[in-house]
């Protein structure tokens, strides 16, 4: 910018030569806008050529490609960015408050990591679980710091392994948690299977009830099932909705975007057997799908960690809470997608939604898992990571 100022004040310097000849009044008038305006010209495209060169400039992240859909279902421009994007407000979910889990406990167990990847509601108290821990985290809607009522529920390293727990629901004064897939078998005969336990909790502890296999099988640990409920049919049967994290259940055809799928079961001995398949629709065009929860009256929610949204829409064959598994499916028309809300600079700050559950028709409560290390997200992805968020929709 400095050579642009000085190339500025040769060429007015160059203008003198030409008005040594005028009138001297008219000259000196002639002279003084002559340099005003060359000057403000020539600093004006140096600063522009300053801007253009500064690759810090209102550098802005691209959205996932998901459509952004307003309340009316107007799709926008699928590369819009914050900044320019005049709807903003209309398809981004606004933060209430939140909390880090490690400053929820007095007493955590001594866990540091807090991986979350569900949670659920129970008469206003809320319930999570982590996929790196066998505890249940207890605490309220508050989320008030090292109060006494918030709790580490079971031990941490109850086992070796990490516990692989993905969904957190509850019917009938009993816990249900999933693994999303854990190996059955060995060898040629392994296979890949999600297990359902079913957890009584007694102050701080627990013990299980049962712990029984789905026969849904996925193609190995990772992508198996990362959301999911409970819910009482109008027979009488208590079904399990599980949701695959991948597209088409599969680890293979993930990356299919907008082909999101649901797995209808129920318990038929110690073995989840599979009733039916859910398609989710196709305007939930998400990377991956992190977590579902639904309303008694067939509202439900369900969030992409890798698109940092949420998408809302409406499960039909549900009313007062009672599922008919015969017509049960979701209503292709029926749906809004919100975004999460980013950074000033628009950047995405709320990188890792694993869980949502809803507080009312209006907010939701979700928990947000540790953040990719290794260079696999960017730094500000830290902010938000393994911590629990209220937002109001839109």
């Amino acid at each position: 910018m400095i050579n642009q100022i000085d190339e500025c004040t040769r060429l007015t310097e160059q203008g003198t030569s030409h008005r040594r000849n005028l009138p001297v009044s008219f000259s000196s008038k002639i002279y003084i806008a002559s340099v005003f305006i060359t000057f403000a010209a020539c600093t004006a495209v140096a600063c522009m050529k300053n801007l253009k060169s500064d690759e810090n400039f209102m550098n802005i992240d691209n959205r996932a490609d998901v459509p952004l859909l307003s309340s009316k279902h107007h799709q926008h421009d699928t590369n819009l960015k914050c900044l320019e994007d005049e709807m903003y407000s209309s398809h981004t979910a606004k933060t209430a408050y939140e909390m880090p889990f490690a400053a929820l406990f007095k007493d955590t167990r001594g866990e540091k990591k807090f991986e979350a990847s569900s949670i659920f509601s129970v008469n206003g108290t809320y319930y999570a679980i982590c996929d790196n821990s066998w505890a249940i985290s207890k605490f309220g809607a508050d989320l008030t710091p090292f109060s006494e009522n918030n709790i580490m529920i079971g031990d941490p390293n109850r086992e070796e392994e990490d516990s692989g727990y993905e969904v957190i629901f509850h019917h009938d004064d009993v816990f249900f948690v999933i693994r999303e897939s854990v190996e059955h078998g060995y060898d040629a005969n392994t296979t890949y299977h999600a297990i359902i336990e079913e957890l009584v909790v007694t102050g701080d502890n627990y013990e299980i009830k049962d712990q029984c296999s789905c026969e849904f099988e996925f193609e190995g640990t990772s992508k198996g099932f990362e959301g999911g409920f409970g819910i009482e049919g109008i027979d009488g049967v208590f079904y399990v909705i599980g949701l695959c994290e991948g597209n088409h259940c599969s680890e293979k055809r993930k990356g299919d975007k907008g082909h999101g799928q649901m797995v209808l079961m129920k318990k038929v001995g110690c073995l989840w057997k599979t009733v039916k398949m859910i398609d989710v629709p196709k305007t939930a065009y998400f990377t991956d799908y992190s977590d579902i929860s639904i309303r008694t009256n067939g509202k439900v929610a369900i969030t992409t960690q890798e698109d940092s949204a949420v998408w809302i829409g409406q499960l039909l064959g549900v009313k007062d809470g009672k599922l008919d598994p015969t017509t049960v499916a979701f209503d292709e028309d029926e749906h809004e997608v919100f975004y999460f809300p980013m950074s000033p600079s628009c950047k995405t700050l709320y990188c890792n939604i694993e869980g949502v559950t809803f507080i009312n028709d209006n907010m939701i409560m979700a928990v947000s898992d540790q953040m990719k290390k290794g260079g696999k997200q960017p730094y500000y992805c830290l902010e938000k990571d393994q911590s629990i968020h209220a937002f109001v929709l839109p």
